[in-house]
């Protein structure tokens, strides 16, 4: 099977990029996305050069283990921090 991987940019609210972050850490998102079958990389960067963005970088076995990983409980509740702290989301695949 073929890798995939995603660079996800979030434009977060003013002043709200670390918020977002530490509320994904401290809420165990990110570590049940880490465990989760086929997850090979998820990680969040706060951008040096680009005011309240955040860039996120996922490598997945493959596409399949992907989708398995949207349908996952938790996903809901990082549905709902981005309502709270995103103003846009960029999605490109790799």
């Amino acid at each position: 099977m073929k890798e995939l991987l995603l660079h996800v940019t979030y434009r977060c609210k003013p002043g709200m990029a670390e918020t977002f972050v530490k509320t994904i850490k401290e809420q165990g998102i990110q570590e049940l996305i880490r465990k989760e079958d086929g997850c090979l990389q998820y990680d969040y960067t706060v951008s040096l050069e680009e005011a309240d963005t955040i860039i996120l970088l996922e490598r997945w076995t493959s596409v399949a283990a992907q989708e398995v990983h949207m349908t996952q409980p938790h996903m809901e509740q990082l549905k709902a921090l981005k309502e709270t702290y995103v103003n846009e989301v960029v999605l490109e695949r790799f």
